[in-house]
């Protein structure tokens, strides 16, 4: 199966959010927060980043201290917990001082609080199963993975390689895609044949099962980074002016202080690896 979506990424998405830049005549600029976090399957740290965006000729990023942030949890008998409230600011970002355990199948959601008393809420997302990975191959003709879909359940999925030469990173790259055309099949296989590296040493392969609303904005993010290279080119080019503009990067949070959608997005998601060597 081809990919919905194939792009090289070396940096992934958390440390580039802050090219999300809009509304290129700063006289009438309006910046607005953008939020980034994940919360990943076992014990692990919280990570969240909250910054202001910045008209397109400001190269600095503006991130936002003194936040309150809060992680909760809902489980199956619909019963509410607060996970943790103990977050540190360090190097622009918030990390929890504390690990924090996810369970499969339980939902979860982040609520923070700005200085200025605005509030933000992520929508409610479960927490999907791990995937098993059953092999990776690598060929001259393709790239496959193979592995098991769940029964009974809409999957969208992240998959990421790094390809590896004498011990060093040559190559990473994502795609994205749903499970419509093998949903429920234990032997499932995606094809890509959009990159090779010739003879790697090593590859290693992360399926990350995602929600919906984390899909879409990966998606969205990846057509954004898209554009961006296949438009760049001379400041000097008349054609510029007549450029798509960058997507609008909404996710699943709510600026709860007016109802309206905020940018940014706080992922719930479980990964896999797999290691082969060559």
């Amino acid at each position: 199966m081809k990919s919905i979506k194939n792009i090289s990424i070396i940096i992934l998405l958390i440390t580039f959010v802050s090219c999300v830049k809009e509304v290129p005549n700063a006289s009438n600029y309006e910046p607005q927060v953008f939020i980034s976090g994940f919360l990943l399957d076992g014990s692990n740290y919280v990570n969240v980043r909250i910054q202001r965006t910045v008209p397109v000729d400001v190269t600095s990023s503006e991130y936002i201290p003194n936040a309150q942030i809060a992680i909760y949890t809902k489980n199956s008998n619909g019963e509410n917990t607060l996970l943790t409230d103990d977050f540190n600011y360090f190097n622009r970002t918030y990390r929890s001082n504390n690990m924090v355990v996810a369970t499969v199948g339980n939902t979860y959601w982040m609520e923070i609080e700005l200085e200025d008393g605005t509030t933000y809420t992520s929508d409610e997302e479960i927490l999907k199963e791990e995937i098993i990975i059953k092999d990776v191959e690598i060929t001259n003709d393709y790239n496959r993975v193979i592995f098991s879909d769940p029964v009974d359940d809409t999957n969208f999925y992240l998959i990421n390689y790094r390809f590896y030469k004498n011990g060093r990173l040559a190559l990473e790259v994502n795609n994205l895609t749903n499970d419509v055309l093998f949903n429920g099949n234990d032997n499932a296989t995606f094809d890509s044949t959009e990159f090779f590296i010739d003879n790697p040493n090593e590859v290693r392969v992360t399926i990350a099962n995602l929600n919906f609303n984390t899909y879409q904005f990966y998606f969205n993010q990846f057509e954004q980074l898209e554009s961006q290279i296949t438009n760049s080119g001379s400041e000097d080019d008349p054609s510029q002016l007549f450029w798509p503009p960058p997507a609008n990067l909404t996710g699943n949070i709510i600026n709860t202080s007016d109802n309206s959608r905020a940018l940014g997005f706080f992922g719930i998601q479980s990964s896999s690896e797999f290691i082969k060597s060559f």
